[in-house]
């Protein structure tokens, strides 16, 4: 029977594991996903990656949640300093305006489409919901302020904002009509929050 430090030394690879599932879904997407992969570029054996993960989907879900984790973080670390709620959705609308228009460099393995766009088809009711709690407390936050309205549902306004924000992923700029990312950013602050704002 192993003794609890050899059970801890087996736990750590765990993370690490984790990461590197992430890694090989954002290089090859899901559907280019496979756990030899993860185990060669883990440096470990494919029996760690399966007694780790059980199986191929199990991994692509650890993956993908991991990735849906880092982009909420992300995203927090520029938004949660700007002082009001228009400034945080407008700099999100910013960021995700960049992404979306910055070329990818042209390397395999790595692929062309958003990771964005690969959460919200294979992740996205849980990235919806995850980002939607994050931004009701920025709403809570701008109702005790008085920048928005004080009857609104926080969660329902965050899920609002979170559709909003994300249709930019998926809508070509082209079409929407934005210039730059300052652009993105003071329209669709002001877009949003038009719609939030104390009624009288």
């Amino acid at each position: 029977m192993p003794n609890e430090s050899e059970g801890a030394q087996a736990a750590a690879p765990t993370l690490e594991l984790v990461r590197v599932a992430a890694e090989c879904v954002r290089r090859n997407g899901v559907r280019g996903f496979r756990l030899s992969e993860v185990a060669t570029t883990a440096g470990v054996s494919r029996g760690t990656v399966y007694n780790t993960f059980g199986d191929k989907q199990a991994a692509i879900n650890a993956g993908l949640a991991y990735l849906c984790t880092a982009f909420i973080d992300g995203l927090a670390a520029a938004v949660t300093p700007k002082p009001t709620l228009r400034g945080q959705v407008g700099e999100a609308a910013a960021l995700i305006y960049e992404h979306a228009t910055t070329p990818q460099a042209l390397v395999p393995p790595l692929r062309t489409e958003s990771i964005i766009a690969t959460l919200l088809e294979h992740y996205g009711d849980q990235l919806c919901r995850t980002w939607a709690a994050f931004w009701a407390t920025l709403v809570a936050e701008a109702q005790l302020r008085g920048e928005v309205d004080p009857g609104l549902d926080a969660m329902h306004a965050g899920d609002w904002i979170v559709r909003s924000l994300l249709s930019l992923e998926i809508l070509p700029f082209s079409v929407a009509g934005f210039s730059s990312a300052d652009d993105a950013r003071s329209r669709i602050g002001d877009l949003m929050l038009d719609g939030l704002t104390p009624r009288h």
